[in-house]
């Protein structure tokens, strides 16, 4: 059966390549990416290319992690064009090189958004859908600094971290 599956931080990287493999495996795939009619154009562009070429269903939608708004309309939209979301891949982060000292408050503010705020915020859009359905899975894509594999701040490990804790609560 095929499953509705949305990727956040889908523009590029490991979000596109997945988007791309999942819609290759016959499964119906929104590619979630901010800035759809201004900087990402392109990406939807070449998206929509390899739907086209490689006869899939790969779709892109307004999903800005970082806004409540978008989050909510980009999974409103899937739902009720699809009537079910099936399952939910939380890609989107950032990545820092550097000494924590390198760092602003507001930089670091900024990162702890986007890699641990922003799965709370499309969790909270997407979960009563999976519930809703008694069925879903949410998976979350992370990377080895969130175990401590490169030397970056303390606040953004801990902060990565503590992804996998939430997702083994949600569990529960």
């Amino acid at each position: 059966m095929k499953k509705i599956i949305v990727v956040t931080g889908a523009s590029s990287g490991f979000g596109a390549l997945a988007s791309r493999a999942l819609a290759k495996a016959g499964h119906i795939v929104y590619s979630g990416m901010r800035d759809t009619k201004g900087r990402n154009a392109s990406q939807v562009a070449q998206a929509d290319e390899y739907a086209t070429k490689n006869g899939v269903d790969l779709r892109t939608v307004e999903l800005d992690v970082q806004s409540d708004e978008s989050v909510e309309a980009g999974i409103n939209r899937i739902v009720a064009e699809n009537k079910r979301l099936d399952i939910v891949v939380h890609n989107a982060g950032h990545m820092v090189f550097g000494p924590a000292e390198a760092f602003t408050p507001e930089q670091l503010e900024e990162l702890y958004d986007v890699n641990v705020l922003s799965t709370q915020r499309v969790n909270r859009a997407a979960l009563p859908q999976l519930r809703k359905q008694k069925r879903g899975l949410v998976v979350w894509v992370s990377s080895s600094s969130a175990a401590g594999g490169t030397a970056v701040s303390g606040a953004v490990l801990r902060g990565e971290g503590r992804n996998g804790r939430s997702s083994r609560s949600l569990c529960a």
